[in-house]
């Protein structure tokens, strides 16, 4: 940070406005800021740190107690600093709270504290409104631009009277607190948080998987591992009884169920046949209605044979239908043609009439044309005469606009005054609403993010109530499996005796207990169970034993989720503040409204350049228009007294025509009526000796097609005739009585088809049933009709025993299939909890080493910072060691303080006197002043050289070049002057007068009984 211009108002002890302009002392000046005691040279650094932190550099005085008592009640105390940073430009203004007259009235009223911040171009002109009034944000905003709290500010770029030696003596935790904001080393504590976060998940995992081998065992309600392998050998005996009386029950069940499954069969199969001797009594029933379907198809068979004189007398009836109407309808149109030729004869005698009256309207036609010509005249003087009327209205029309245009410009200039007045008022309302903008649009997003994790928690609840059901259901499955394995072996054991059963012989030893007698060999139960089948059900097992503890581990994977999501959600809160718990809806509310209001601001600045153009405008436009009235003026005076001479000349040429000549426009209308009236005339005389010549031609055409008609009408009644002969000839040598009996015979194909159908249907149903019937006969062969009621009393009882037996051998199963579960289960989570302890051996090391709790107990980030401060030392030595004469050297203390975890930081001198080191706070105040300025200058070179370090350009000393010898002082100002030549600021507040010989460039500040003044001495122009 580079201080650029301060502008100090009423503050400390400047009664008025004094204004520091830092660009005049150099590029890279080292100054001195001179004058007596009390003028006010501490109170500029004061200034600076109020302007960008609203507080002093000592603790002593407030903002609101740095008003001047010399000065003006009205003028407001304020500090205003511009600055760069990097490449870029900002201006900072502060007001502390304090009482100033009122506006209206007498008394006064409190001005509450406000700050704005602006960033700058490279002009310094305002060009974004960071902060508009709020303190806070202001303050947050400068902590966030330097990367500087106001108290590291102090230590590291202003080193206050009676405060250098802080950051000398500071502790090991304040001095990391620095290094870590000026190196950005953040990044390692958050890696010595992310191990210690992850060992304390394992060891909780530990104790979990701790407490879920005791809930394992008391679960099944076992004291210890020992006694489960106790009982589990007890068991075994029992649970083979068992399994044997279980497979003779359900073999005795088996066959019950197979005698009743024939007996219903028996009985299904004579149901159907009875069924089938129903339906074939039920299909004769149709036999007499099949045998009309029979006799209808043969009567349609003789029908056909009649089918062509039939036809051909039908097609002759209609032939004679049809020429009847042709004559029919020849006659009415010989009628009617005979009607409209009379007419047409009527209408060329009507227009015969008018054409004889054709010459009066010809003699008019010619008298009228005389009249036009002698009207030409007028007609063009009159026309001239208009001409010059509307010249004139037209003149006068422009001057009139001419005119309102002078006017409108005139008051457009007026309300494009108002509006700007308005408007700039408005401006200064909405100079902070982007700084505002920006701050809730980061609110908003943050909100959001905490809107989109509590969708992200709810998922990641449903994912672990999904998990936990996973669980549950992995856990049935296992111990299903493991229960089927268990019988699946035991069944395999069985068959094994039974196949060495097979094996025995009389009088020969048993190769299992050594005797020669054999009671009761094994018999096999139902099919043998092989070894492949038995390891089988044995990886099935462990598969999903397997699927258990993956569901185990995504349960657990899910519940870390979710404590990571509810850490986030407290930080997202925590940074919201109010906001968190207003609804989303409400800050997107208040985003649009702040994003309204830095639009209207855009919009009120465009439209205030844009009025300002307008008025500019407006005043050339006025001076312009002024000219055009007065020419325009002009115009319409030589229009009008044309107009009025050439109206008296028209008005004299009328009054010497006849009256009825006097409007050529009248004339020229009759005229063309005349000659219309005679050519509609002629063509409706010619018109209707057509239509009359026409209507008679049509008239002889219409009796020529009456006369064929009625021809073609004789010759189909005869050709009736004959065929009528024909039919009746065919149907008297036919079976059928009349022409009714022959039609009520003849069936359509639809009909004819359908009734084929119907009956092969019947036919072909009718064998069926014949054949189904003897088969069912055949395949019963008289059996007798079964017993069901006593079969089924059968299977009941077999099944009940079988019941009885599986509950028994059930209850033992169980039972040791859950000891088995619990035992795999125990060596699961043995197996999990040694996988647990290797892992914490590697992760909790880590955290140890990287929280320092081990060795020298260093954490990793004061570890890095011992190497950043080992870096600073060696700069900060150098000089310390030119100042001192070579005596001092500063060095970190090698061995940490005794059981405190938070050392590494301490600062020691090395004093080559005594060869011995030594704490820094027993340097005196000369020699702690060289160390702390050494120190500072190293912190500075070390800062500047790391990437992304923090800038730190900029260094103030207020006293203490005091407590040096002249040696000494040498030595300090000649090392002050090397750093200045790296490109750094360097202001020193001292009474020094050796100081004052050595920096020609001063800022000398004047104490008068009315207020401080400042000046700049030896200024760069």
């Amino acid at each position: 940070m580079t201080p650029l211009v301060l502008t100090m108002q009423a503050f400390g002890p400047f009664a008025g406005v004094e204004r520091l302009d830092f660009t005049a002392l150099g590029r890279h000046p080292l100054f001195l800021i001179n004058g007596p005691t009390g003028a006010g040279k501490s109170s500029i650094l004061d200034a600076i740190c109020f302007a960008l932190y609203g507080q002093t550099t000592g603790e002593d005085r407030t903002g609101t107690q740095m008003r001047c008592d010399s000065a003006n009640p009205a003028l407001l105390t304020e500090v205003t600093l511009e600055f760069r940073l990097q490449k870029r430009f900002y201006r900072i203004r502060r007001v502390p709270q304090q009482e100033r007259p009122k506006a209206r009235g007498e008394g006064t009223t409190t001005q509450n504290t406000e700050a704005q911040l602006w960033q700058l171009n490279e002009a310094l002109e305002e060009q974004t409104c960071l902060v508009a009034k709020n303190v806070g944000e202001a303050t947050a905003q400068v902590q966030a631009l330097l990367g500087l709290d106001i108290k590291q500010f102090r230590q590291v770029m202003v080193l206050p009277q009676g405060k250098f030696r802080e950051l000398l003596v500071a502790p090991s935790s304040e001095r990391e607190r620095i290094f870590a904001r000026l190196f950005q080393t953040q990044i390692f504590k958050r890696i010595e948080d992310e191990l210690l976060e992850r060992s304390k998940g394992i060891v909780a995992r530990v104790k979990s998987h701790r407490e879920h081998i005791s809930g394992l065992l008391a679960g099944g309600e076992l004291e210890s591992e020992a006694a489960l392998e106790e009982e589990l050998a007890a068991l075994s005996p029992r649970v083979e009884e068992a399994t044997a009386g279980f497979e003779a029950a359900r073999h005795e069940r088996r066959q019950a169920e197979q005698r009743r499954d024939a007996g219903e069969e028996t009985l299904r199969q004579r149901q159907a046949r009875d069924a089938l001797i129903g339906e074939k009594s039920a299909h004769l029933k149709s036999a007499d209605a099949i045998e009309g379907e029979r006799h209808r198809l043969a009567q349609n068979e003789r029908a056909q044979a009649l089918r062509a004189p039939f036809e051909a007398e039908l097609q002759v009836r209609r032939a004679l239908e049809a020429a009847q109407e042709e004559w029919r309808q020849a006659l009415a149109g010989l009628d009617d043609q005979r009607a409209r030729t009379a007419k047409a004869q009527a209408s060329l005698a009507e227009a015969a009439t008018r054409f004889e009256r054709l010459d009066e309207r010809t003699e008019r036609r010619r008298a009228l044309g005389e009249y036009l010509e002698k009207g030409q005249a007028l007609e063009e003087l009159a026309a001239r005469a208009r001409q010059a009327e509307q010249a004139h209205q037209q003149a006068h029309s422009t001057f009139h606009q001419q005119t309102q245009r002078l006017e409108e410009i005139r008051r457009q200039g007026e309300a494009a005054s108002q509006r700007v007045e308005v408007l700039q008022a408005e401006y200064q309302r909405l100079a902070g609403a982007p700084a505002e903008l920006n701050r809730h649009q980061a609110l908003l997003t943050a909100r959001r993010e905490l809107e989109a994790l509590a969708d992200t928690e709810r998922q990641t609840q449903a994912a672990e109530r999904r998990a936990a059901q996973t669980l549950e259901r992995c856990q049935a499955e296992t111990r299903r499996a493991e229960r089927d394995a268990t019988e699946c072996e035991m069944r395999w054991h069985q068959g094994q005796a039974a196949l060495l059963a097979q094996t025995l012989q009389a009088d020969a030893p048993c190769p299992v207990c050594g005797s020669h007698a054999h009671p009761a060999p094994a018999k096999p139960a139902g099919d043998i169970v092989t070894k492949e089948q038995v390891e089988q059900a044995r990886t099935q097992a462990a598969t999903a034993r397997q699927a258990q503890q993956a569901a185990e581990r995504a349960l657990e994977a899910t519940r870390f989720d979710a404590r990571q999501h509810a850490e986030q959600r407290s930080r997202l809160r925590q940074a919201l503040g109010e906001w968190a718990g207003e609804p989303l809806l409400e800050l997107e509310r208040a985003v649009s409204t702040i994003e309204a209001s830095a639009a209207r601001r855009e919009s009120v600045e465009r439209e205030i350049d844009a009025l300002s153009t307008q008025r500019e405008t407006l005043r050339r436009d006025w001076s312009a228009q002024d000219q055009k009235v007065k020419a325009s003026q002009t115009e319409r005076d030589a229009a009008k007294e044309q107009a009025l001479r050439l109206t008296s000349q028209r008005d004299q040429l009328s009054e010497s025509l006849p009256a009825d000549a006097r409007d050529p426009q009248a004339l020229r209308a009759s005229i063309q009526t005349l000659t219309a009236d005679i050519s509609e005339i002629e063509t409706a005389h010619a018109g209707a000796r057509r239509a009359y010549d026409e209507s008679v031609a049509l008239q002889a055409r219409a009796e020529e097609r009456a006369s064929g008609a009625k021809t073609r009408c004789e010759q189909a009644e005869q050709a009736l005739e004959s065929a009528r002969a024909e039919w009746q000839k065919a149907l008297a040598a036919s079976p059928f009585e009349d022409t009714r009996a022959f039609e009520a015979a003849r069936l359509d194909d639809p009909e004819r088809q359908a009734a084929a159908q119907r009956v092969e249907a019947y036919q072909r149903r009718l064998d069926e049933l014949v054949g189904a019937i003897a088969s069912a006969e055949a395949r019963l062969d008289d059996q007798p009709e079964p017993d069901m009621a006593a079969l089924e009393l059968e299977v009941e009882a077999s099944q009940a025993r079988e019941e009885t037996r599986l509950e028994a051998w059930r209850g033992l199963s169980e039972r040791q299939n859950a000891l088995n579960g619990v035992r795999q289960k125990l060596q699961a989570a043995h197996e999990a909890q040694q996988e647990l302890e290797a892992e914490y051996r590697l992760w909790g090391t880590l955290s140890d080493v990287a929280n320092g709790r081990t060795g020298n107990r260093i954490s990793l980030q004061r570890f890095v910072l011992g190497v950043l401060l080992d870096d600073v030392l060696i700069q900060a030595s150098e000089r310390l060691t030119r100042m001192s004469r070579g005596r001092y050297q500063l060095v970190r203390r090698e061995d940490p303080s005794k059981g405190n975890s938070a050392s590494g930081l301490e600062l020691d001198v090395a004093d080559t006197y005594t060869g011995k080191q030594r704490p820094v706070a027993t340097l005196s105040g000369g020699e702690s002043f060289m160390a702390a300025l050494s120190l500072a200058l190293g912190l500075s070179d070390v800062v500047q050289a790391y990437a992304g370090g923090i800038k730190l350009d900029t260094l103030f000393i207020d006293e203490g070049f005091g407590s040096l010898d002249q040696d000494a002082l040498d030595q300090a100002i000649e090392v002050l002057c090397e750093l200045q030549s790296s490109g750094r600021m360097i202001g020193i507040i001292s009474h020094v007068s050796e100081l004052k010989e050595q920096m020609p460039v001063r800022i000398e500040v004047a104490a008068h009984r009315l207020g401080s003044t400042t000046s700049i001495k030896g200024a760069v122009h």
